[in-house]
């Protein structure tokens, strides 16, 4: 991979978690008191859809695809490559995901034990857990909710050779099975169509289409332009509560294109000319980000409610700015921990 690659890699995943971070942060259905406080669809609701619901859905199938064109790096694929990048991600996914499973259930543990903050935790006490519920938040639920990514990419590593088979054997016939799935939402207990969809389409892009990484489409303008009118549909059937069915199939499409229209927004002039000096510094953050955002991205939004009057400006408000405030105290805690805890920093991040 040449250094401009790889920097247009990082700066992307930058980005892309910031956009977690904000689709975290709708707040339309959130309970306050023990209750979903329900408000007429307006500029709030329309808002906060067609960004968490709409633009920021691109992030997490562009995770998988990286992911999975990164995990196959050259043509062959064979069992010593395979035992090498499981070790690799043995330290770079699974003992992270570990680290802050077990961190979730300890800090909330600790704040559900404080008078003060006991009441804005009204989910079933830890100390209450049964084996199968503590078996079930590390494994299958964690309470940092957003390592379900980690959860099942490390599914898909430890089923990379056969995904690898069955792409190099039936081409894009394996990918389109797959999408069928996909679009209808159809996960299983342990993986989502989502993550199997697009680490597939990361390894077949890497294997026949290897070329389309790097090359940057003249047509762009025209794709963001699409991107923007499917999202734009996609949020006013769901303002005006047209079939579920619909609006999935307009976010499915938005989804693809919006795809497209990102990695080449992206491209390598856009990110020497304007985005280098300006974010290079935290791009080595994006996953301490990703890890660190839940569950300090919900308290601080129990907090600012708590606060703030019942009313649909205050919830836009509190969606724009919580995750903001989030993204400034997960780089101040992660650069201090880079300075003086480097080993348990390296540990916690997968030596990221």
């Amino acid at each position: 991979m040449n250094n401009q690659l790889s920097n247009k890699i990082k700066t992307t995943s930058l980005i892309l978690m910031i956009m977690v971070v904000f689709l975290h942060s709708y707040n339309i259905d959130i309970k306050q008191g023990g209750k979903v406080l329900f408000f007429e669809k307006g500029f709030n609701w329309m808002i906060q859809n067609f960004i968490s619901n709409g633009v920021t859905r691109i992030a997490v199938p562009m995770f998988f695809i990286i992911s999975g064109s990164l995990f196959i790096s050259k043509p062959t694929f064979d069992f010593q490559d395979y035992k090498i990048k499981i070790s690799k991600r043995f330290k770079t996914l699974i003992v992270p995901y570990f680290c802050w499973t077990l961190f979730g259930l300890f800090f909330y543990f600790i704040l559900q034990s404080i008078p003060a903050s006991q009441g804005f935790f009204t989910k079933k006490l830890i100390k209450d857990y049964s084996f199968y519920e503590w078996v079930n938040a590390i494994i299958k639920e964690p309470i940092p909710y957003q390592l379900w990514f980690l959860k099942d990419l490390i599914v898909m590593v430890f089923l990379s050779p056969i995904i690898y088979f069955l792409v190099k054997k039936l081409n894009i016939i394996f990918v389109l099975i797959i999408f069928s799935f996909w679009i209808f939402n159809q996960d299983t207990i342990f993986l989502t169509s989502e993550a199997l969809l697009f680490f597939s389409i990361g390894i077949y892009v890497q294997y026949f289409n290897k070329e389309i990484i790097s090359k940057s489409n003249k047509y762009t303008q025209y794709v963001v332009i699409t991107w923007l009118l499917l999202l734009l549909i996609k949020t006013t059937l769901g303002f005006y509560d047209f079939p579920l069915l619909a609006q999935q199939l307009f976010l499915k499409a938005a989804i693809l294109t919006g795809i497209i229209a990102f990695w080449n927004l992206i491209d390598n002039k856009f990110y020497l000319k304007n985005i280098d000096t300006q974010i290079k510094k935290i791009t080595g953050f994006a996953f301490f980000i990703y890890v660190f955002h839940e569950p300090f991205l919900t308290i601080i939004k129990k907090a600012m409610f708590s606060q703030l009057a019942k009313t649909p400006n205050s919830y836009l408000l509190v969606y724009l700015l919580a995750p903001i405030i989030v993204i400034i105290i997960s780089v101040l805690v992660a650069v201090f921990l880079n300075k003086k805890m480097l080993f348990i920093y390296k540990i916690i991040t997968g030596n990221r």
